[in-house]
This record gives structure tokens, sequence and C-alpha cells, in this order.
């Protein structure tokens, strides 16, 4: 085994010749002197690896806590972000149906002042008729909105989801 690749080359050939001398017993009061300096100045070097080592873990524990307190703000601010879309969407949306719903409004009001409104007139002698009809029309141009408005949230949403697929 070459000396560069094994970490700790000098210390595991010291041990191997000191467990030699053991085996042979031809150990002498030098060797364990020695060996027992070794020892301790390994001891002391595992000290302060151990010192550095505890360091930097204590370093990376500070970054890890700090990279999960940035997720949470990072995972918050997408929730608020995701949020203000839908709000923006919706107001758009919004407008746009109302916007169809007033046009329709208005032309079925002018249809029924052209066309109906003269036919109640023949038929009836009263205008609770012709209220009534322009409160009907008017209920179910209030009713259609909620509809419009989810048709066109959902056509919005397909629209996103469509990009997100690209992406």
């Amino acid at each position: 085994m070459e000396k560069n690749q094994e970490l700790y080359y000098d210390e595991i050939d010291s041990l191997r010749k000191f467990r030699s001398k053991i085996e042979t017993h031809a150990i002498y009061k030098e060797d364990l002197d020695s060996f027992s300096d070794e020892y301790e100045e390994l001891v002391a070097q595992a000290k302060v690896i151990t010192r550095v080592s505890d360091r930097l873990q204590k370093k990376l524990d500070n970054a890890n806590l700090q990279i999960r307190e940035q997720n949470e703000e990072i995972k918050d601010k997408n929730i608020q972000l995701a949020d203000t879309v839908d709000q923006l969407a919706k107001a758009k949306v919004g407008r746009r149906a109302s916007t169809i719903l007033f046009s329709i409004a208005v032309t079925l009001f002018i249809l029924e002042q052209l066309l109906l409104e003269p036919i109640i007139e023949q038929y009836f002698e009263t205008q609770f008729v012709s209220i009534g009809i322009l409160g009907l029309l008017f209920i179910l141009v209030k009713f259609s909105e909620g509809a419009m408005e989810s048709y066109f949230m959902n056509r919005e949403k397909r629209k996103i989801l469509e990009k997100e697929d690209k992406k």
C-alpha cells in the first residue's frame, strides 16, 4: 500500500511494527515510550479534529436552520403570491363578466321595450306586467353573472395550467 493512499499510513505502520515486536517478545522500554508518545500525539490530534468538526457541525446546523426558515418564508410568499394572482384573475374576470352582462341587460331591456312592450300594452291595461318582465330579466341576468364568472375563472385557470405544462 502506498503511503499517500492511506490517510494514517505512518500511524498504522507504527502500530503494525509494535504488534510485531509484542508477538516476538522483542519489546523494550524505548519502544513503549515511543509508542506512548505517538499515542498521546494521536489523542491530541483527535481532540483538535473533534473541536474543528464540532464547530463545523454547529455552522452546518445553523446554515440548515437558516435554510429551513428561508424555505418557510418562500412558501409563505408563494401562498401570498398565489392569492394575489387569484384575486387579480377574479377582478379581471369579474370586470369582463360585468361588461358582458351589462351589454346583455341593455340589449334585453331594449328588446323588451321594442318587442314585448307593444304586445303587453295591447293585451294588458296595467304596467305591472312590463315591470314584472323587467324584474325577471334582471333576476336572470344577476344569476347568470355568477355562472359567467365561474366560466371565465375556469378558462383562466386552464390557461395558467397550460402555461405551466409548457414549461
